[in-house]
């Protein structure tokens, strides 16, 4: 019997996008799949873009929560053996759901992820960063027991999961974005990565992550991320600690105060060990300390 594949679309006030995004979801040349639409509040033009698709889509409209809430409840409407997640203001090509089928076929148990090519808001081609792997299956989980994984996954587009390994991961955190999912399955199971460009991710003055240069932003996403990851996979812990360490630092070099950033920090280092939390500061004043003495070591 061929699985069933749940494509769950999050959506927030992008009536302008969503269209393409749900038109791509309806293509794909993968005959058994079911496409779940999860409005989080939008006060545009969403809701009558998405009624026009009628019972082609299953849609849940609910009352603005983030992202994390739109991960948690398209998951559990859904049931489909494998969960594709795609942004509504990206694109999958019409192939991506069957490569994805044929990946997870070699860990039926866990992730397949692949390239994105990112585009402008009119879906033309722009220059897209490699994520330099091959096509082929891999188990990063040594190197989370090592603190460290070099494996830098895609954006929520490009990231699919086996039920069984969905049902190790959420809920998703509140306040946690895409990185959850992403560190949670790399740290509980093998996957298969996909060197192809399966998908299309728009880049555009909205997006509030991808080709973003927001230093504090990305900070809180590293602090959310570690807490969620390191309790739901204590075996990650001391990968995320330093994930941990580095959003600490990184706050303190955009200019929080420490004082500030100590009241944040305590739950999560009250579940650390006397060990773990010197190694967190130790890691924390040599990111935060040493770029501040080498800039006024640059000024003389």
């Amino acid at each position: 019997m061929e699985p069933i594949v749940s494509i769950i679309i999050r959506n927030y006030n992008y009536g302008h996008f969503i269209a393409d995004a749900i038109n791509s979801a309806l293509a794909q040349t993968y005959l058994y799949c079911e496409v779940i639409v999860v409005d989080d509040g939008s006060q545009d033009n969403s809701r009558e873009v998405i009624a026009g698709f009628g019972d082609r889509v299953r849609t849940l409209f609910k009352s603005n929560g983030g992202e994390a809430s739109g991960f948690n409840l398209g998951f559990a409407e859904s049931r489909g053996d494998v969960i594709c997640f795609l942004d509504s203001d990206d694109v999958f090509l019409p192939t991506k759901v069957q490569k994805v089928v044929d990946g997870l076929a070699a860990c039926p148990r866990g992730w397949c992820f692949h390239q994105l090519q990112w585009t402008d808001a009119h879906l033309e081609p722009i220059f897209t960063p490699p994520i330099p792997y091959a096509t082929g299956k891999y188990d990063f989980r040594a190197g989370f027991l090592e603190g460290k994984c070099a494996f830098a996954a895609p954006a929520t587009s490009g990231l699919a999961f086996s039920r069984v390994l969905m049902n190790q991961i959420v809920p998703v955190p509140e306040a946690s974005t895409d990185n959850y999912l992403k560190f949670s399955s790399l740290a509980l199971e093998p996957g298969y990565f996909i060197e192809e460009r399966c998908a299309l991710q728009r880049i555009h003055g909205d997006n509030i992550y991808t080709g973003r240069n927001d230093a504090l932003l990305r900070a809180n996403v590293k602090l959310v991320t570690a807490a969620g990851v390191r309790a739901k996979v204590p075996a990650s812990r001391r990968f995320c600690n330093r994930m941990y360490a580095d959003g600490v630092a990184s706050k303190l070099n955009f200019g929080v105060p420490i004082r500030s950033v100590y009241r944040d920090s305590r739950e999560y280092l009250s579940d650390t060990s006397f060990s773990e939390t010197v190694e967190i500061l130790a890691r924390v004043a040599y990111r935060a300390v040493r770029p501040r003495i080498k800039s006024l070591m640059n000024m003389r």
